[in-house]
């Protein structure tokens, strides 16, 4: 028997659905107490189950630079608010869903007129009132306090019907002292019928609260659980945190790797499997306490050799519209690891059989993706170590409290999570040569001009890496601008943007974004293409566009690089 059809023969579909609710009971917020007692639900779980397991107790009030400014801790007690005029109705309770008050909002009474500021730029008109939005972000928040709002209604237009969307304002110590105006979220219905009264020239008037609070101390509390201790490690990780009740960002991706672990400890107590190499099944507070934890391994001399990150897996795509999504590394960084990840999920998936061969096709929607931005597999991209995500993506429900546990393929979970560890436990097995033809015509058969040209120069250079003859020449790429090489070594977010440049900052970065979608994303890739060797501006735009598969503008590129200069991220020479 393979190694996967072992570990499948351990799926409960009972222990799964009963992990993922008992779970997702946690109110999981960044810097919560609920994040904290769920970090010790898994700590206990796998202590009873007789793994060996480390938690890492890591202070949010530090700064693992450039990805996590010092964060704070928050709790929440309650939070409602109610329509008094023109007819009583109640818009948000935090008694109808966890993600009713935005995570972070400070604490506060309020009641006042209703003003819809369709985007952040027309807060300014809504001086001195209850704002009504969709435009959701820390500057949207930033322009409230700025305007004297009474207090913040955040809506999400794309949201399922009765369902409160999940927004946090995520702010650092330094900012405290703008967290001044409550906010609440509220579904898209009910902020449409405000909405509409407000345009038939009705006063809408609210009144409500938030009770809330800061912590002084609060932890990003890292579980690890061990098997095996043979030199150099993989991680197979999984973010736990998220509003209390939802279920598939990211209990799912967590219960997988509660499932994938617990099944490889009875393989091994059984003599059925066993381990040569260090595994570490790790479960973190998104990014905050991947950065932190990473910072902790690394100083301890240990090495990571790759990374699977479980995040959003075991979705019901019949409801919830996604595909399964294998995100890959950076080209840079492709090895062994993602062409294993590919050929065991393939191998775990269901398949059905084809009309009239022996070929078989998955009965799920699957899909290979080049990299992108979005969770804690950047984290080890950003610090060179070949990290792939399995994720669902697009989903109708994510981030509102519809994300609930009917929309969650308990199958689907378990085989995810012990698919993702077969592909480490074998991954010398991997046919890495047809992967690396697979993906180099997958990346190039529909591109031209500069980004083939570009994906040819970054495969070529790969290939010759690796050893792998796959026919292709030497591409020269341009050169020109000032030559950059990386100050600052890890995930540069626009939050530590912000907390090392001020909120002002964040009105850049929107005016890049918008100007280029995929503006951070880029940002990310450059990290990763300058960790070998300095490089001029011409050559790394190159790269960059390249590996996202459309040119970054050069303004853009210049623009994103001055930013990244002005933290210390990037220096010239």
């Amino acid at each position: 028997m393979t190694i996967l059809s072992v570990l499948t023969e351990y799926f409960s579909r009972a222990e799964v659905e009963l992990l993922a609710e008992e779970l997702s009971r946690f109110h999981r917020i960044q810097g919560s107490p609920g994040l904290e007692e769920a970090g010790n639900f898994i700590r206990d779980v796998l202590t009873d189950w007789g793994l060996s397991v480390r938690v890492y107790d890591l202070p949010y009030g530090y700064e693992s630079p450039p990805t996590s400014a010092p964060a704070v801790g928050w709790f929440v007690v309650d939070g409602f608010a109610e329509v008094v005029k023109p007819k009583r109705k109640v818009v948000s309770s935090l008694k109808h869903a966890w993600t009713a008050v935005v995570a972070h909002s400070p604490p506060g009474e309020f009641e006042g007129r209703v003003c819809y500021a369709p985007t952040y730029k027309h807060v300014a008109q809504c001086r001195d009132s209850v704002i009504l939005t969709s435009d959701w972000g820390f500057g949207t928040y930033m322009k409230a306090v700025e305007v004297g709002a009474k207090a913040l209604l955040v809506f999400r237009r794309n949201a399922p019907i009765g369902s409160y969307p999940y927004f946090g304002i995520f702010p650092t110590q330094s900012e405290l002292e703008y967290m001044k105006v409550p906010a609440l979220t509220v579904p898209r219905e009910v902020a449409e019928e405000m909405i509409s009264s407000i345009e038939k020239g009705e006063e809408v008037i609210v009144k409500g609260y938030v009770k809330s609070g800061y912590r002084s101390e609060a932890y990003a509390r890292v579980v690890e659980a061990s098997i095996g201790d043979f030199g150099d490690e993989y991680h197979i990780v999984a973010h736990y945190c998220h509003p209390g009740a939802t279920v598939n960002d990211n209990v799912s991706g967590s219960v997988g790797v509660l499932s994938a672990a617990k099944s490889l400890a009875l393989a091994v107590r059984e003599g059925r499997i066993s381990v040569k190499r260090s595994l570490k099944f790790v479960w973190v507070p998104e990014h905050h306490g991947t950065a932190r934890y990473l910072k902790v391994v690394l100083s301890e001399g240990r090495k990571v050799r790759g990374a699977v990150n479980l995040d959003m897996i075991g979705e019901r795509q019949c409801k919830t519209g996604s595909v399964l999504n294998v995100v890959r590394p950076p080209i840079v960084l492709m090895g062994e690891l993602e062409a294993s990840v590919y050929s065991k999920l393939l191998a775990a998936l269901p398949k059905s059989g084809s009309f009239s061969s022996p070929a078989e096709f998955p009965l799920i929607r699957f899909s290979l993706v080049n990299y992108e931005t979005g969770s804690d597999h950047d984290v080890y991209v950003s610090l060179g170590i070949p990290a792939v995500m399995l994720n669902q993506w697009p989903d109708r429900y994510y981030h509102t409290s519809s994300d609930t546990l009917d929309k969650m393929n308990p199958r689907l979970v378990y085989i995810i999570g012990v698919a993702a560890l077969s592909a480490v436990l074998e991954v010398e097995d991997s046919r890495l040569y047809p992967y690396l033809h697979m993906v180099y015509g997958l990346d190039t058969i529909r591109t031209s001009g500069l980004v083939l040209d570009a994906r040819q120069y970054l495969y070529w250079r790969k290939s010759r890496e690796l050893g792998i003859d796959i026919g292709l020449k030497s591409v020269e790429p341009p050169t020109g601008g000032p030559s950059l090489k990386l100050a600052l070594e890890g995930y540069l977010t626009a939050q530590y943007l912000r907390y090392k440049l001020g909120p002002a900052v964040l009105d850049k970065v929107r005016e890049l974004s918008d100007r280029f979608r995929y503006a951070m994303t880029a940002l990310a890739i450059a990290g990763v293409y300058l960790r070998s060797e300095s490089k001029d501006l011409e050559r790394l735009r190159f790269e960059v566009s390249g590996e996202l598969g459309v040119e970054v503008p050069r303004e853009v590129f210049e623009e994103l690089v001055q930013l990244a200069e002005s933290v210390g991220y990037v220096a010239r020479g």
